[in-house]
């Protein structure tokens, strides 16, 4: 499809005149082109890319670049591209490093990057260093480079200045690359170079050399280079319109910093800037100087050739395209066919650009039901839908062809980022990095304790590392590596401090028993009301109306996989008999709010009414905006029912809804009164279920039993919950963000009224808002004045914890309907309150909040179509770390979280538990803790299934039998501390190897160790055989095998075992009879019975290798 499109120009003879004039022109000379609209510029610079240039665009915002990037990744040119999307100077010292070693790339900039002051190629070159794969740098001449570049040694590397050594491995992250590097030595000889993922810990891939570079300076008088020192000879691609905005006259400095300082208050000025009030007059008027140049200075001074698009039409000699805007459609289908038919008239060919497959169908499909004639040109071949995800169609007249792009029929926003190709390696043995000395966890039969850190100790003649555990009255247990899969971390609500468990006494027992019967109590409930829907007949909806694909088509973002199948979920359970029950768990931002919207459509387009029920009365308006907006093409009325419509607009509204006027009603419990009746209820969609009162939920009860339901939560519903509630509950999950949601714009900086100003202006000359957070009460109101003198003409809200909750609604009510520009907060709106209207948010004192508490602020911007702006603001630039702001870019690359924040995901999950099988829950969970609360919950739901439910459940897959078995070995196996040096790694490893569900995932345990720590040693070895050994035993039903030098014994199960001895024991002991090479005897003791087999292997290797052959035998014949 791409070259169907860059054809349009390869067939155009403008192009063949450019590709000429490119040939024998000199450099600091012009050449004029017509305008280029939509992505027709992308592909003629696809066209004329040669291996042997250099291309420069220029572009007017950084959101451009970002889109600019994306198009031409698309089309081929991802690996020739270097982007200045960041104007911060350690992405310029990335980018630079990367042009020294790709001079002939396609480089896309804001023309801004023409303004930045840089040293000189030579200071550069000189304070950068190259490593190389087989080069010939020692390994003391790295550390030495660390010094002299001021570089800082940590344990791991996680931010940029960082390294670290472990052995043969040097880890370090330098100032001029995107990606820490890990060089791996022999001796003083480097075997590999390679760049890994800082939160991971794990290579993304080897590279031939890496640059290790001090950072540039920021001293004004080295400053004295810019970016064309840089370039060698590049074709520059730029607009007169653009150019004309650059090269306005000089920016007027800012006023005096220190006369907007002298009306603060005192307290609050050391709110502001502690001790860093001593900002000089220089150094803020030093931000807003920078290089001006005339059109001719740029033109002659610079060795370039200038590609110019003449947007203004002043140029007569210029070559001309023939190419016109393509029509704006405004998602507006009755438009769109028009144009469509309109041309096709004119002879001309329709291509309909689409971002997948799935919208692809749905163009199609649209197509081919307005018009019979549409099908018949598509099949002609006169329409094509094709897909390919571009910015913006355009039309050329000489080659007669019309493009139109989905992102530009429906106003979508269009990508900015693009999927990571380096698919993160993600650490299997982050998972379990969580406990630390002094942390309570929980072992199965002991109960809770405190973990005390890893103790080598004498367990028969062999020294081997263990878990140290204290617990009440002095009692200590130390845990064999083979009995880690008994220990969790304790993890219970809000911090909860448990009780240490007496070992001497019961009461660990009877506490599981009292969780287990209450939970068997909660799941038995749910089970019979799941039982009792699918018994009952309800109402099935009709497929999918052509409306209803047009409100889909139209969605602003790009459909994840995870919501194209929940909407396919959700419409099935609607056109099924049975009333539907389905709850769909998904992060705030993923797409919860269009399943329902589209739902409620379907539902409507059936002459149903429904109900979306919400806890309070903002989400009660912000669903209300939303549905508006989705549905406003449509004939539909939709109506909101809270405190804040007056006795009157109520009255009115319950009117409409008994007499069937209103389709779609959106309220809080106040839709549960009895004064209120449907005339035709077909759908029930609750948001966040669990923050109704019991009361509420009765009435629901009653409503739901023959009513198709949909209930949405944001709070994620643990997976193994999930798993064991299968065939009790339906549930979807949308675990994925949409790929085309913009990226923030996050900038650090030191708190300065004329920027605020600024800032606040650019927001509300775009008809947004802002949000200002302030995370102190006692001065929010002198924040609030101070701001209201300096931006005249604004209205500003407050909102903090301390007000009445109806005062705090009022305000967030009075600033969604926009009666405020600006909402001056404390971190209360860090959950919860979603106003697509907010696009810029600034924080004061970011310092003083986490990572996890920065990334949840600043998601509270970025939920339209518009580019959103993050400002944190800090006293001085040293006191919020480089890295913080680093790992906030990072985690937006990577949609993936990094495990800083899994931290806040298990608090949910806890929360998401007790919400599923009522909160009442939450207590049983403090008292054994959150994975023990799971473990009796699948031991419960186990036994219903078997038991009182057999019936219902008879057609769920039969899951394998499996053991816990245990190894003892008489020679050592472990991971040597000169190996592994941290303890909280080897804990990791250890707790990884012994608790793998499947087999692959050893060899991903073993490419990590090897990656982060270098060749593995044989005690390490013989541990991960221990552990491939202890896998295939608990499938073979062994619970036990002893390894001594002259023979093997294995426990098989307790006598009692029936079940065992009649299906399975027969076949272990025929298989054992056909095997000669052995000599082996079973030994029953006491109802316990063991196999006894003598061997005269010479090493641990050996011994270990056929074991596992041996259980890898007998699993396969039980």
């Amino acid at each position: 499809m791409a070259k169907e499109l860059i054809n349009i120009f390869s067939e155009n003879k403008s192009t063949k005149v450019l590709q000429n004039e490119l040939q024998s022109v000199e450099l600091g000379k012009l050449i004029y082109i017509s305008n280029l609209p939509g992505s027709s510029k992308n592909l003629l610079i696809n066209l004329l890319y040669k291996q042997d240039k250099q291309y420069l665009v220029l572009l007017p915002s950084v959101e451009s670049v970002n889109e600019s990037k994306v198009e031409l990744n698309i089309l081929g040119l991802g690996d020739k591209l270097i982007c200045f999307d960041d104007l911060n100077i350690e992405p310029i010292q990335e980018n630079l490093t990367k042009l020294a070693k790709r001079p002939n790339s396609i480089i896309i900039a804001p023309y801004l990057l023409l303004n930045v002051k840089l040293p000189t190629k030579k200071n550069i070159d000189n304070k950068t260093i190259e490593i190389s794969s087989g080069g010939n740098i020692k390994y003391d001449e790295v550390l030495e480079y660390f010094d002299i570049f001021d570089y800082k040694r940590e344990k791991f590397v996680e931010s940029i200045g960082d390294f670290a050594i472990r052995g043969s491995i040097i880890d370090f992250w330098s100032y001029s690359e995107k990606h820490p590097a890990r060089l791996e030595f022999d001796g003083d000889f480097i075997e590999s170079v390679r760049y890994f993922e800082p939160d991971s810990q794990r290579s993304l891939k080897s590279t031939d050399s890496v640059t290790l570079a001090e950072r540039i300076t920021e001293q004004p008088e080295e400053l004295t280079a810019d970016i064309f020192d840089f370039f060698s000879s590049p074709i520059i691609f730029a607009s007169t319109i653009e150019l004309s905005e650059y090269l306005k006259p000089a920016k007027i400095e800012s006023p005096d910093f220190n006369e907007d300082l002298e009306d603060i208050d005192e307290e609050l000025k050391h709110e502001l800037f502690e001790s860093s009030t001593s900002i000089s007059k220089k150094e803020v008027k030093q931000k807003e100087v920078s290089f001006n140049y005339t059109f001719e200075e740029l033109l002659y001074r610079k060795n370039a050739v200038w590609v110019v698009e003449d947007s203004l039409n002043f140029e007569l000699n210029k070559i001309d395209f023939y190419l016109s805007e393509a029509p704006i459609i405004n998602s507006n289908f009755k438009i769109l066919f028009a144009s469509i038919a309109d041309y096709i008239k004119k002879d001309y060919r329709v291509l309909i650009t689409v971002e997948n497959e799935l919208q692809g169908r749905r163009i199609t499909e649209l197509l081919s039901g307005e018009n019979p004639e549409f099908e018949e040109y598509t099949y002609s071949g006169k329409i094509a839908v094709k897909n390919l995800p571009i910015k913006k169609g355009f039309v050329s007249s000489c080659n007669k062809i019309i493009i139109y792009s989905d992102y530009h029929i429906f106003n979508k926003p269009y990508r900015t980022k693009i999927s990571p190709k380096l698919l993160n390696k993600k650490s299997k043995v982050k998972d379990f990095a969580a406990i630390k000395k002094g942390d309570f966890v929980v072992h199965e039969t002991f109960g809770i304790g405190q973990y005390a850190g890893l103790e080598t100790i004498k367990i028969g003649s062999v020294e081997q590392e263990s878990i140290k555990i204290n617990y009440a009255e002095g009692a200590v247990v130390y845990v064999n590596l083979n009995y880690l899969s008994l220990v969790k971390k304790f993890s219970s609500r809000d911090d909860v401090t448990p009780k240490l468990t007496n070992l001497g006494t019961n009461e660990w027992k009877s506490a599981k028993k009292k969780v287990k019967s209450k939970i068997a109590e909660a799941a038995k409930d749910l089970i019979k009301l799941y039982a009792e829907r699918r018994r009952t007949q309800g109402y099935a909806f009709s497929p999918d109306t052509i409306w209803q694909k047009e409100l889909e088509a139209s969605f602003l973002y790009e459909d994840t996989p995870d919501q194209a199948k929940v909407t396919e979920e959700v419409k099935s359970d609607m056109e099924s008999y049975n009333p539907m029950d389905r709850l769909v768990c998904g992060d705030v931002g993923f797409g919860k709010t269009e399943i329902a919207v589209r739902a409620a459509f379907k539902a409507v387009s059936d002459g149903k009414q429904v109900a979306v029920l919400v806890p309070t009365t903002i989400l009660a308006e912000q669903h209300f905006n939303t549905f508006i907006d989705r549905l406003n093409l449509f004939p539909v009325k939709i109506a909101v029912l809270s405190r804040f419509q007056s006795k009157a607009e109520q009255k009115e509204i319950i009117t409409q809804l008994a007499s069937g006027l209103a389709d779609i009603v959106i309220g809080t419990h106040r839709l549960l009164s009895k004064d209120v009746s449907f005339k035709d209820l077909g759908l029930l969609i609750i948001d966040e279920e669990h923050r109704f009162g019991v009361m509420a939920k009765e009435k629901l009860r009653t409503i739901k039993a023959a009513v198709d339901t949909l209930t949405l939560t944001a709070t994620p519903i643990p997976r193994t919950l999930n798993l064991s509630l299968l065939g009790a509950r339906d549930l979807s999950i949308i675990a994925t963000p949409p790929p085309n949601r913009q990226p923030i714009y996050t900038k650090v900086a030191q708190f300065d009224i004329v920027n605020i100003r600024e800032w606040v202006n650019a927001e509300l000359r775009r008809g947004g808002q802002v949000y200002f957070i302030h995370d102190r009460v006692q001065s929010i109101d002198k924040i609030a004045a101070y701001l209201k003198k300096h931006i005249p003409g604004i209205n500003i809200g407050i909102a903090h914890g301390q007000m009445k909750p109806a005062d705090l609604e009022k305000v967030i009510y009075e600033f969604l309907n926009k009666k405020y520009q600006i909402l001056i907060a404390t971190k209360i709106i860090e959950s919860g309150i979603d106003i697509p209207n907010v696009n810029t948010i600034i924080i004061n004192r970011a310092d003083r909040f986490g990572l996890a508490e920065l990334h949840q602020l600043r998601g509270r911007v970025g939920r339209s179509d518009k580019q959103a702006y993050a400002f944190l603001l800090v006293p001085s630039l040293d006191s919020i770390t480089k890295k913080s702001v680093r790992r906030l870019q990072a985690i937006e690359e990577y949609t993936e979280l990094g495990t800083g924040f899994n931290l806040s995901m298990r608090d949910l999950e806890i929360r998401g538990a007790g919400n599923l099988l009522g909160t009442e829950q939450s207590g049983a969970i403090d008292s054994v803790g959150f994975d023990m609360y799971m473990k009796l919950l699948d031991e419960a739901v186990e036994e219903l299934k078997t038991g009182e439910f057999s019936e219902q459940f008879k057609d769920l897959p039969k899951q394998l039998e499996r053991v816990d078995t245990n190894i003892d070995t008489y020679f050592e196996l472990g991971l040597p501390k000169t190996y592994m040096p941290e303890q909280a790694d080897r804990l990791s490893f250890y707790t990884a190897l012994f608790s793998i569900v499947k087999i692959e995932e050893i060899e991903e345990i073993k490419e990590e160790m090897t990656d982060r720590f270098g060749k593995i040693p044989p005690p390490a070895q013989r541990l991960i055989s221990a552990a491939i050994l202890r896998f295939y035993s608990s499938f073979a039903l062994f619970e036990k095998i002893i390894i001594l030098k002259n023979k093997a014994i294995i426990y098989l199960p307790k006598g009692s075992n029936n079940t065992y001895y009649s299906d399975k024991f027969p076949k272990v002991a025929n298989y054992i009879v056909s095997v000669n090479s052995v000599k082996s005897q079973f030994k029953n003791e006491k109802d316990i019975v063991k196999l006894e087999i003598e061997h005269k292997f010479n090493t641990p290797e050996e011994i270990l290798n056929f074991l596992i052959d041996f259980c890898i035998k007998i699993k396969n014949i039980l």
